[in-house]
């Protein structure tokens, strides 16, 4: 009989530790694999919540955005603002005495330009080369108003053609780059 007890004991033993890896272990490690998915199901939830009480703030942002964007892209030129502003340079130049005899992007900038989507985020710049008569004074002043326009972006050159000793008007050319963008302002 002991044999039997023995022989019993150990088949219960065999079929605990059978048990214990056939069914137990997985189940642990599937009920730990779970506690985790649960716990990063959670994290993912609290995420979500997170963005969900946010998105309301990022939408308001969004749109002071968009329409600051508007309203920055209404500041650009359409094609009749560059017009404008070769209007606005000739009567810049009249006030100095000084006559401009020809005013010329480009053709190339001016497809270019017209080429682009009218949307664009970035500023747009515009060539421009003016070619002038009149007095060296009076040529000074014209070119520092010019500058202190608000459509001025920088000097692309100034030449002189003629001597000092003349006493008639002289040649002049000024090339500069305007911004696209409101020519209201400091004239």
């Amino acid at each position: 009989m002991k044999t039997q007890i023995v022989a019993y004991v150990g088949a219960a033993l065999v079929l605990v530790g059978l048990w214990l890896f056939l069914l137990f272990v997985p189940l642990h490690r599937e009920h730990v694999n779970l506690a985790a998915q649960t716990v990063e199901a959670q994290q993912q939830l609290d995420d979500f919540k997170r963005i969900m009480n946010e998105l309301p703030g990022f939408m308001k942002a969004r749109e002071s955005l968009r329409l600051r964007k508007a309203a920055l892209s209404s500041k650009l030129y359409t094609k009749d603002d560059i017009l404008k502003l070769f209007d606005q340079l000739k009567r810049q130049a009249q006030k100095q005495n000084m006559l401009i005899t020809e005013i010329s992007p480009s053709v190339e900038e001016l497809l270019y330009l017209n080429s682009i989507v009218p949307d664009s985020s970035q500023p747009q710049f515009l060539n421009i080369n003016l070619n002038l008569k009149g007095g060296y004074i009076s040529f000074g002043r014209f070119v520092g108003q010019v500058e202190q326009s608000r459509y001025f972006r920088g000097l692309n050159y100034c030449k002189v053609i003629g001597s000092k000793d003349t006493r008639d008007d002289i040649q002049l050319q000024l090339g500069f780059k305007a911004l696209l963008g409101g020519i209201e302002g400091k004239v």
